[in-house]
């Protein structure tokens, strides 16, 4: 069924769990609730699915009946082994569906993020912190999301995943949500990832493998602890912020689909992106460029476009293009000349908006963020101006 922009947003909002009071809970989570006591620490565990959870099952296909993973919807069996060890000496500890049947993280997207979100505020004044235990696939987009929707948050939100499922021998599920939840129960305001045996700035977060342990990294410098013995927080990681309650928590669970990302290679024709631009189901474009912004401004055939004449002809449509760096720190500033040629606002050049130093993950919801701020619901289309500016705008401190 084809859809335009706005159908498909306003049937995705309607989506969105809103866990708007206490009732919205399951009963099960209101009992533990109600038996919590003041002295130990609350941390809520957020469950959604991924493979940390997930369970063994048949599945039938034409060629074959083959064993897959599926996401389970009883993972609260995860804490056994933490709770036989003693964990409910040192915190309490809520397991909360976030969901009636649990996803593959694969599936994640905006609706999934905000549902979330809402619970977090929802429970805001409850917790000591919140561990969202979920999929790898886009842990990393999730975990920037939050870092949008709650810019002045007071509490730890960590994010935590598993690459073994709990089903298997080996797996690495265990160890890290009990890592998750000591980080959300210690002196943290903020989003994060704990994986492995590192807590990682949120927003900052790439993964990088597929099956070692170590499945996320991010630059040294938003490395912000390590869990040895116990969970070292570094000196330059917020601090958990007190004054911060529901009252005062902002609140901005705004995104909106419709970006193109497209990936500069030489496999590919400069003018590739002016069909890119084309797709009746997005609005705007992000170019993953070469290094530091680097495009083509020339190309071996003659009166062949260039990815700058291309960038020149979508900018004389208001036809929003953002340029990425695939680094993970990265920045768009290159001091090339090709580079240079697809920023400048001069005429007859790119006229491209950087995405300075924010890359991977962030930058893909940073996107997001703009194309919600510069919707236009009347003409159904995004105002370039808006979305250039909020682009422009450092929002939560991802320009550095």
């Amino acid at each position: 069924m084809s859809m335009t922009q706005r159908e498909r947003h306003e049937t995705q909002a309607a989506a969105v769990v809103p866990f708007a009071n206490m009732t919205d809970l399951p009963e099960a989570v209101l009992d533990q609730i109600a038996r919590l006591s003041p002295h130990l620490p609350v941390v809520f565990v957020l469950y959604y699915g991924g493979t940390i959870g997930m369970t063994k099952t048949k599945a039938k296909f034409e060629e074959a009946t083959r064993i897959v993973y599926t996401p389970a919807d009883d993972a609260e069996k995860l804490l056994e082994p933490l709770s036989v060890k003693g964990l409910k000496d040192k915190v309490q500890v809520v397991w909360v569906p976030v969901y009636t049947k649990a996803i593959d993280s694969t599936n994640g997207r905006w609706v999934h993020w905000v549902s979330i979100g809402n619970m977090i505020r929802l429970l805001y004044d409850k917790a000591t912190g919140f561990v969202v235990c979920g999929g790898t696939d886009t842990m990393a987009h999730m975990i920037a999301a939050m870092r949008f929707m709650f810019p002045n948050v007071g509490k730890p939100i960590i994010a935590t995943g598993a690459q073994v499922p709990m089903v298997e021998l080996g797996d690495d599920g265990t160890n890290n949500l009990y890592f998750a939840i000591t980080a959300a129960a210690s002196d943290l305001s903020g989003p994060f990832l704990m994986f492995g045996d590192k807590l990682m700035d949120g927003m900052r977060v790439h993964k990088v493998q597929d099956r070692r342990r170590d499945a996320f990294a991010c630059p040294t410098q938003y490395v912000l602890g390590h869990y040895d013995s116990e969970l070292r927080v570094y000196p330059h990681a917020p601090r958990r912020n007190p004054i911060i309650t529901s009252a005062r928590l902002i609140y901005r669970p705004h995104f909106r689909e419709g970006v193109k990302i497209v990936k500069i290679s030489p496999a590919t024709p400069s003018e590739s992106i002016l069909h890119d631009a084309s797709d009746p189901s997005c609005s705007a474009m992000l170019l993953i460029t070469f290094g530091a912004g680097n495009v083509r401004d020339e190309d071996v055939v003659e009166d062949v476009p260039s990815h700058v004449d291309c960038l020149w002809q979508l900018y004389q449509r208001r036809y929003p293009v953002v340029l990425g760096s695939p680094m993970m720190d990265g920045m768009v500033d290159s001091h090339y000349e090709t580079g240079t040629k697809a920023v400048s606002r001069d005429e007859g050049k790119g006229n491209a908006i950087s995405a300075g130093s924010t890359t991977g993950p962030l930058l893909e919801v940073k996107c997001m963020v703009a194309m919600a701020e510069a919707w236009d619901n009347e003409k159904g289309s995004v105002d370039y101006d808006k979305f250039r500016a909020s682009m422009e705008r450092d929002h939560v401190g991802e320009l550095t």
